[in-house]
């Protein structure tokens, strides 16, 4: 019998050529099977290959599902989250299988890139070296171009393109589409413009032709010949701030003219990013105040919600690490360390009826009453036992009555008429004299010093008085309170957010002059302060910086899922922190667009300055005395009634 006749498999070595150039250092390949095509991976090192059938996603029951798919349903259903059969299915791929590279043919390509987005946003797993090869005969294809219209093809630089004339071709031409120069912003993406990589012979197992380096997938990420990068920003000194004076200018897409100049510590990392790798930086200045938030279903609003919609490719501001935008966008490693504080009322000075009562502390007063009691019976004592044998004095009342008048008239330095033959009366006196001088010496200073020095309510001017004294602080934006995790922070942090407001930036300039309430203010990783222009520079002689941070986060940029810059930015990031650079241009940026005067103005007031001269004393002052004057007074007068009142009634009798 002679040996069968085996027909070449062209697709499977053509395959294998590129898998086993491009797949072999990722963690998973998905392959969207296709009945048309025959074919099977051979490579040195096994692939992990997942197998996915998009002709039985429709009619498959769920029982025979290797993956819980009921579960990811239920959970997009339950944000709000539209899908579609592909979007759960490739979501599901993404975030049990990890796969990172993908491979499509023919009609499968546009449902593939329509789908491939939203589940990469859906799907809380990541990558950052996602690869895609496409595959399309060209007796198959009416129209290519509807084929390779999509975002995708923008918006990624790993694709190859492999096409040949039929199915049973043995050249094949591999391309890649430009990615590089001016991108296309339409709201309809046209059609992408792809490059010749190589041509290669499937039956003979080797390239014919092969266009060089230059145009190779690592090259253009090199050089992004002027492609554009757009941040959205507004005026929020020192991270990011706008200048309509100042060059060199910068397109603005939002006002559709080149006439504002952009600068700031997070801004300056993206300038000289695009200096490296030859890219261009547009402005979005629509959002002119917001940071924004994400909601559950995948939508958000403000700068975030502006990366989000990938209308911004770069998101920064002080942004802290947000879940929620985490788990539908990118983001950076750490760009800087930002603490949340506050500007509160300054402590007003202590005027009370009480200045008299603080010279000495409770436990001290209540000693002093001690030794007066004890002044008295020792006088009373001694007073009983010196005229034992007289039946006038040999009273008990009437020795007490000497006792505590004789101890009261030494406490306030007045003299007695009583005059006493007896040694051991005459001792007590002086010791009582002695004890009591020294006490009411003690008192007069403390009381001088109380009247001359200020002393000062408590302020709240930490996170736990703060919340102490339930003052309300406030900011213009809800994202000042987002990074708190309810979940896991403490009582002092969850009862702080209960006190905190959202207010416009008029309202908050109007309530800086009440003393009622806290301002936010943002403390940089290099101590210098953000969020002051809203207060008024008079409104400042009444507030304090607290000396401790409410709470504390890392500052990041966010970016949109599958950001093919990422990875270079990042290792860049690094290099900035390890130059000291990140410093530099934090004073830098200080020094030339902030009041350095209105700084150490607001970093001063955390220390009080005493230091205030001679100051006039008031009716507040001596308010303590006039009222202890009135208690003596009408304390006299009824005593004086009484008095009159006994000679009366003893005269009548």
């Amino acid at each position: 019998m002679g040996d069968l006749l085996v027909e070449p498999n062209y697709w499977s070595t053509v395959l294998s050529f590129l898998a086993q150039q491009y797949f072999t250092d990722s963690h998973a390949t998905c392959i969207l099977w296709h009945p048309a095509f025959d074919f099977r991976l051979d490579t040195v090192e096994p692939l992990p290959l997942i197998m996915m059938d998009s002709q039985r996603w429709l009619n498959h029951s769920e029982d025979k599902d290797v993956y819980d798919y009921k579960r990811k349903r239920d959970e997009l259903e339950g944000k709000g989250i539209a899908y579609n059969d592909w979007t759960l299915r490739l979501t599901v791929a993404i975030e049990k299988s990890h796969c990172e590279n993908f491979l499509a043919f023919q009609e499968q390509i546009p449902e593939f890139t329509r789908s491939f987005y939203y589940a990469s946003i859906y799907s809380i797993w990541r990558s950052l070296q996602n690869r895609f090869i496409f595959v399309y005969t060209e007796e198959l294809v009416e129209k290519k171009d509807d084929y390779l219209n999509g975002y995708i093809f923008q918006d990624q630089p790993n694709i190859l393109l492999i096409t040949s004339e039929n199915l049973n071709s043995s050249t094949f031409d591999i391309k890649t589409n430009r990615f590089v120069g001016p991108r296309d912003f339409g709201p309809i993406p046209g059609p992408v413009e792809f490059d010749l990589l190589q041509k290669y012979d499937a039956a003979k197992e080797k390239i014919t032709r092969d266009v060089g380096k230059k145009s190779t997938m690592l090259g253009k990420m090199r050089n992004l010949q002027g492609r554009e990068v757009v941040i959205g920003i507004f005026d929020y000194k020192p991270f990011m701030l706008l200048d309509y004076k100042k060059q060199p200018f910068y397109y603005d897409r939002s006002e559709n003219t080149t006439e504002v100049t952009i600068d700031g510590t997070e801004v300056r990392l993206m300038i000289i990013f695009c200096e490296l790798y030859n890219c261009t930086i547009q402005v979005d200045t629509s959002e002119t105040a917001d940071w924004g938030d994400i909601f559950p279903n995948a939508s958000g609003y403000g700068l975030v919600g502006m990366v989000l919609d990938r209308r911004n490719d770069y998101g920064i501001g002080g942004m802290y690490l947000w879940y929620e935008a985490y788990e539908f966008m990118d983001m950076t490693h750490f760009l800087g360390r930002s603490g949340v504080t506050c500007l509160v009322p300054a402590p007003n000075r202590l005027i009370s009826w009480t200045l008299l009562l603080r010279p000495f502390q409770a436990v001290l007063w209540m000693c002093v009453m001690l030794c007066l009691l004890l002044e008295s019976v020792a006088l009373c004592v001694t007073r009983r036992w010196e005229h034992s044998s007289s039946n006038f004095f040999n009273s008990w009342i009437e020795s007490l009555r000497f006792g505590c008048i004789s101890i009261l008239k030494l406490f306030v330095n007045q003299s007695t008429s009583y005059v006493t033959s007896s040694y051991a009366l005459r001792t007590v006196l002086v010791a009582s004299y002695m004890i009591d001088i020294i006490l009411t010496t003690v008192y007069s200073g403390g009381l001088a010093a109380i009247l001359t020095l200020p002393t000062l309510e408590e302020a709240a001017d930490s996170r736990q008085r703060l919340f102490d004294h339930k003052l309300i602080w406030t900011g213009t934006s809800q994202a000042w309170i987002t990074t708190i995790d309810e979940r896991s922070a403490d009582p002092v942090l969850l009862g702080l957010m209960e006190q905190y407001r959202v207010y416009d930036a008029a309202q908050i300039s109007a309530y800086s002059h009440t003393e009622q309430m806290g301002f936010v203010v943002e403390r940089m990783q290099f101590g210098h302060l953000g969020n002051t222009e809203l207060l008024a520079n008079d409104a400042l002689d009444h507030l304090k910086l607290m000396v401790d941070d409410i709470y504390f986060a890392f500052t990041v940029a966010f970016v949109p899922r599958l950001w093919p810059h990422l990875s270079a930015y990042n290792d860049f990031i690094l290099a900035w922190h390890s130059s000291g650079l990140d410093k530099f241009w934090e004073w830098k940026i200080a020094a030339d667009y902030m009041n350095a005067r209105r700084q150490n103005r607001i970093v001063a007031s955390q220390k009080l300055n005493l230091d205030i001269g001679p100051v006039k004393l008031g009716i507040d002052n001596i308010i303590g005395l006039i009222l202890l004057w009135c208690f003596g007074m009408i304390c006299s007068l009824l005593t004086f009634l009484v008095e009159l009142w006994r000679g009366h009634t003893t005269s009548v009798l």
